[in-house]
Parts: structure tokens; C-alpha cells; sequence
């Protein structure tokens, strides 16, 4: 029985690689509108500069709650949604609310899948302690909310945009020379060094989705 379900499974694997093939054949990513949800991090960007030729749109909303943006997302009509939390929505104080910034990136996926677009989530950027007012503790809430979004992006089979990696330094911070004195947003070298991974990150989300590391093993159980 095994046997029989594992063969049902790959033909429908084999199947959806031909679809997506054909599906996808007009849809590169120079093509697809993506949509970029942040705070002042995001404006800054200068698209313009970083990926000429490509439809990135931004949608600016000050507050950790991105749901509350939801009408201008979909305005755009995009293919690709992608949402990032801001460091400075990270208390000082350690406080963090991060049951509900997890909740809030839930809602948001749902949303985006809802409108048939795929969802890119961010980690947060690192901060450099002791400038601007940043904190050991607020570090350690953006530390720890970035390492929910990575398992529930694995779990759920969703590309991570991984900004906090690429530009933290050996102790986990914000470079201090990838800011201008404020600790949180980074400046052009800043800029410069998390720009390069966009683009892949964004090409690796187009494909087949829904199938996961879990669903075949689950097979085998």
C-alpha cells in the first residue's frame, strides 16, 4: 500500500513540475510584481539603484501590525508579498509583545495566499548595542522572533529573506559601520551588503510550492 501511495505521490509531483514549468514559462521574475511590507528600513531602499528593471513595489506602514496595510497590498495585484518587521517595534525594555508579531505574520501569509501571490518572510535586522538607545534586550527579542520565522517558514514551506545573517556581525549585531550612528537602519554600506541576496532569495520562491520535506516522509510512516 506504501508502494502504491509513493508512486501516486511522485506522479503528482511530476505533473506539477510540468505545470509549473508552462505556468512559469512567462513568469520570470523581472515579470512578476513583488511587494515589499516594512517601515523606514524599506523606504530608504533605493530600488532604483539596487534592482533596475525589476517591479518592486513598497508598501510603508509604521506599526509592527502589517495587517492593518492589507488594501494597499492588494491594491498592486502582486505575485510576490514579501513582509519584514522592523527593529525598532522591539522594546527596550524586553518586553516584546512577540506572541502577537508571530500572530500578525500569520494573518499575513494567510492573506497573501488568499489572493493566490506567494509570501516572503524577513528575518529582522540586527541593532547595534548602546547606539540610539538600542538594547542587549531589545537584541535579544529580534533574536528570538527571527528564530520563529525561520521554523515556521520551514515548517510551512515558505522562502525566508534572510536580511539578519548577511549583515550581523560576530556578536550578532548590527555593524557599526553599516549605520550612521542611530544603531538600527543601516546606511549605504549597509545597504550594499544586503542587497545581493534579494534577488535569489526572490527567484527560489518561484516553483513548485505545497510540497514539503514533511509530506514525503510522512509517506514512509
Amino acid at each position: 500500500m506504501k508502494t502504491i501511495q509513493i508512486l501516486v505521490f511522485l506522479s503528482v509531483v511530476l505533473l506539477a513540475a510540468c505545470s509549473t514549468a508552462t505556468d512559469n514559462g512567462n513568469r520570470d521574475l523581472p515579470d512578476m510584481c513583488v511587494v515589499f511590507v516594512g517601515a523606514s528600513i524599506t523606504e530608504a531602499w533605493d530600488f532604483g539603484n539596487y534592482f533596475p528593471g525589476y517591479n518592486f513595489q513598497k508598501v510603508i506602514y509604521y506599526d509592527w501590525d502589517k495587517t492593518q496595510c492589507w488594501d494597499q497590498v492588494v491594491a498592486y495585484d502582486p505575485d510576490i508579498v514579501l513582509v519584514k518587521e522592523c527593529g525598532a517595534y522591539f522594546y527596550a525594555d524586553g518586553t516584546t509583545p512577540l506572541g502577537d508579531y508571530e500572530s500578525c505574520m500569520q494573518t499575513m501569509v494567510s492573506l497573501i495566499q488568499g489572493i493566490d501571490a506567494i509570501p516572503v518572510l524577513s528575518t529582522t535586522l540586527p541593532i547595534d548595542v548602546g547606539y540610539g538607545g538600542c538594547t542587549q534586550e531589545q537584541l535579544d527579542d529580534i533574536i528570538e522572533f527571527n528564530n520563529w520565522v525561520r521554523n515556521y517558514c520551514s515548517s510551512n514551506n515558505i522562502t525566508v529573506m534572510e536580511y539578519y545573517n548577511t549583515i550581523a556581525d560576530g556578536e550578532g549585531q548590527l555593524p557599526t559601520d553599516c549605520h550612521d550612528g542611530d544603531g538600527l537602519h543601516p546606511n549605504q554600506h549597509g545597504y550594499d551588503i544586503l542587497s545581493p541576496i534579494v534577488i535569489p532569495t526572490l527567484e527560489s520562491c518561484i516553483g513548485i510550492e505545497g510540497i514539503s520535506v514533511g509530506s514525503i516522509r510522512a509517506l514512509f510512516n
